[in-house]
């Protein structure tokens, strides 16, 4: 049987939510914190991993953060459970550690989105990733 090594450990960890004028926590989640940086501004926030999303998708707000015009991106319209939504493609530089960052493509929604979220393209597609539900563990390592 084949074993894999993988760089980075970290936990599961709850979202919080907004629904209207209530924030809710979600029960444990594959969560990780991440850095987005572009030109000289920086931030961070976390992003559910999620291997049913196409696309690596943000925030308006962190699009806001880092001074990213976000119509001035290529348009991409996504289908999902709630239905339709526009997003803008930028270049992007993500860090997850220290030593585990790239320059990548990701979305940013035009509109209020509830969680960030780490799909294929921009981030399953650069890293390995072994998820441990019942011990709320994820694992990665880079395939850069």
């Amino acid at each position: 049987m084949t074993q894999f090594e993988f760089e980075h450990q970290f936990n599961y960890r709850p979202l919080f939510l907004q629904a209207g004028s209530q924030k809710l926590l979600t029960p444990p989640l594959p969560v990780i914190e991440v850095a987005l940086s572009h030109n000289e501004a920086v931030t961070t926030d976390f992003a559910l991993i999620d291997s049913g999303s196409t696309f690596s998708i943000f925030t308006r707000e962190i699009a806001d953060e880092l001074a990213i015009e976000v119509l001035q991106g290529r348009v991409q319209k996504l289908s999902t459970l709630g239905g339709s939504l526009l997003a803008y493609a930028h270049e992007i530089d993500l860090e997850i550690t220290p030593n585990l960052h790239y320059k990548t493509e990701v979305l940013f929604s035009e509109y209020p989105i509830p969680r960030n979220l780490l799909g294929h393209n921009g981030f399953l597609d650069r890293v390995a990733v072994a998820l441990r539900s019942k011990y709320g563990l994820i694992y990665l390592h880079p395939e850069i």
